[in-house]
């Protein structure tokens, strides 16, 4: 009877504290982690030049019709500013100084209005993660004349004053234009002439550097003039100074100068129809760098990718040129309104493509587009697809760019500022936007090159949710197949919240790999690159897997037959996801799990912990 009762005392506390536990239980998301393969599954993360479409389905490959980021950044040149211009929005979000300003600032030249004067930025390039990169051309500004090149972040922030807090240009007021009291100061508080880090304020820029770094200023060239920027295959910066006819290679990651100066003075036994004035460029997927200039020449310079070289450079006779543009294996130039075919050197008019133009782009189905005020696109083949006249209140244009929904921006060249849009299918005036003064934008604007010439690439971007605080995440694997040249590339990170997320880095990582990170929340980015051939990458299934939590349902550090008798009195309940009870993940909770529990015990016999 004294066994019987002590048993029965002993049964009616286990139920007890089983009860008492398992009232916690579904508040506890124990991630065990989760596996991304069907369309659904695809369909949970955000899908950027990828697609699960069938008959391709259950999963992802690259866009047949490229796109790129819904940003534009528009050089303002008559007031040393970049406009972050949000493509479906239709709106300025931000605008940050590429010089010294506002009015009484130390440093701030007043040209307003004036597109030829003072730093006057006109060049911008968006790398594949983004990231914007705005050069101020200089004109006869003393030892900083060689060109100034500024990186703005896409995500993240560098807290210079340590506040935990991003301090950037906003549109604060929600009007879509942004004011000086919208931006952050810039000033030359040492009096030097020069941005240095300890200046810069706005804490999206990630840096500030002349161009070619590292030079004594009275050995600097003067008078030069930045006038081209493009991104190479290998992620880094390619700088053209006009008149002193040479390319600088910077890196991205510093805007250190990691090579030149590269002359555009032909290479002995190569094309030569004389150097060049650099007057913007843009790279293919070989690492051949192809740049307009004002002296008649198409420049060509290969093997950019290395950071030694040899530069192989050429030079092609041609016609007037000012915009270029690449695609369907061509080189196309403004204002000419010619294609080069570097299969046979030559060129070719572009059929219907008879309207004055400066700029030129083309859009990831692969037409041209080009006007400086009537605008005409056309089809590869040449077939006019539409023309459309300037909208009322904007302007003639320097620039021709591409939005992500492959609809048109024609940047007015003008001190009121305007961006004209017309939709890509047919033409139709979308509207007239502000931006700042005098915006001067005919290169990468947008990122369309970056992502579909020079980097064929496309991301898909998933957050996943353990419900649980100090997740530990213990690595991600997936299964892909990647065709010759291609590849699958996976980062991730992870914080607390899901709005912490922007403020953390992604890490690369590796199939399979120790993550040695924690957080409730992390953020996976698959990015699919393609190769020149146009072939792409697939990606079949992706797993998220969490440091396995034992079957410690109690949380006491240990699993044990309390533990044990938790899964048992859980039988026949539908569990919440991650919920530790479930130990085969098959959504329900049975007495297999309290079996593979037992199999994870601390201690021998399952004993209790003490």
């Amino acid at each position: 009877m004294k066994n019987s009762t002590s048993s029965f005392i002993y049964q009616a506390a286990w139920r007890q504290l089983a009860v008492a536990s398992l009232c916690c239980v579904s508040s506890l998301a124990w991630a065990a982690g989760k596996t991304y393969t069907l369309d659904a599954d695809f369909a949970l993360g955000v899908l950027d030049g990828v697609n699960y479409d069938a008959p391709n389905s259950d999963q992802l490959q690259l866009n047949a019709v490229g796109t790129t980021f819904p940003v534009a950044w528009i050089a303002n040149a008559g007031e040393d500013t970049v406009s972050k211009f949000d493509t479906n929005l239709n709106k300025e979000v931000a605008r940050y100084r590429t010089w010294f300003g506002p009015a009484g600032q130390p440093g701030y030249f007043n040209h307003l209005g004036n597109a030829y004067a003072g730093p006057a930025p006109s060049r911008t390039a968006v790398d594949i993660n983004g990231n914007a990169y705005v050069l101020n051309r200089h004109f006869s500004q003393g030892t900083s004349s060689a060109g100034v090149v500024l990186k703005i972040l896409a995500e993240g922030f560098i807290d210079r004053n340590g506040n935990g807090v991003m301090d950037t240009s906003a549109d604060s007021d929600d009007d879509g234009i942004i004011d000086n009291t919208e931006m952050m100061p810039l000033a030359d508080t040492n009096g030097n002439g020069i941005i240095d880090e300890s200046e810069i304020q706005d804490e999206r820029i990630a840096w500030v550097k002349r161009v070619p770094d590292g030079i004594a200023a009275p050995l600097r060239p003067t008078g030069v003039l930045g006038r081209a920027m493009c991104i190479g295959t290998d992620g880094n910066l390619w700088v053209g100074l006009f008149n002193d006819r040479t390319y600088y290679k910077i890196s991205s990651a510093d805007g250190s100068t990691i090579t030149g100066p590269v002359s555009t003075t032909p290479t002995a036994g190569q094309p030569n129809a004389g150097s060049w004035t650099p007057y913007g460029c843009l790279i293919d997927a070989s690492g051949t760098l192809w740049s307009a200039s004002l002296s008649g020449v198409l420049g060509k310079i290969t093997n950019t990718q290395s950071d030694t070289g040899p530069y192989t450079v050429s030079s092609f006779a041609s016609s007037f040129n000012y915009g270029i543009a690449l695609g369907n294996g061509k080189v196309y130039l403004g204002s000419a309104n010619q294609q080069f075919d570097p299969a046979t050197n030559t060129y070719s008019a572009i059929p219907n493509m008879n309207v004055g133009s400066s700029g030129i782009v083309v859009d990831g189905g692969g037409n041209i587009i080009a006007g400086s005020s009537t605008v005409r696109k056309v089809a590869p083949d040449g077939t006019l697809l539409w023309q459309a006249p300037l909208q009322a209140g904007g302007s003639s244009s320097v620039g021709i760019q591409v939005d992500a929904n492959n609809d048109v921006l024609q940047i007015g060249f003008t001190s009121a500022g305007r961006i004209q849009k017309y939709r890509g299918t047919d033409g139709a005036p979308l509207g007239v936007f502000p931006v700042g003064n005098m915006p001067y934008t005919y290169s990468d604007a947008t990122g369309l090159v970056a992502r579909n010439v020079t980097n064929p690439t496309g991301t898909w971007t998933v957050v996943y949710d353990s419900g649980n605080s100090g997740t530990a995440w213990d690595n991600i694997n997936w299964n892909d197949l990647t065709p010759a040249d291609t590849s699958v590339q996976v980062a991730f990170r992870a914080a607390e919240t899901q709005a912490g997320l922007a403020l953390v880095s992604y890490q690369p990582t590796t199939k399979g790999s120790a993550l040695a990170s924690s957080g409730r929340f992390i953020q996976v980015q698959s990015r699919l690159n393609g190769n020149e051939q146009g072939q792409s990458p697939i990606l079949f299934d992706l797993t998220i897997n969490a440091v396995d939590a034992g079957c410690d349902v109690d949380g006491n550090g240990a699993t044990d037959s309390v533990d044990v008798a938790l899964v048992r009195a859980g039988i026949g309940q539908t569990p919440l996801p991650g919920d530790v009870r479930d130990q085969n993940g098959d959504g329900k909770i049975t007495v297999n799990d309290a079996r593979l529990c037992a199999l994870k015990c601390s201690l021998p016999r399952c004993a209790v912990a003490p």
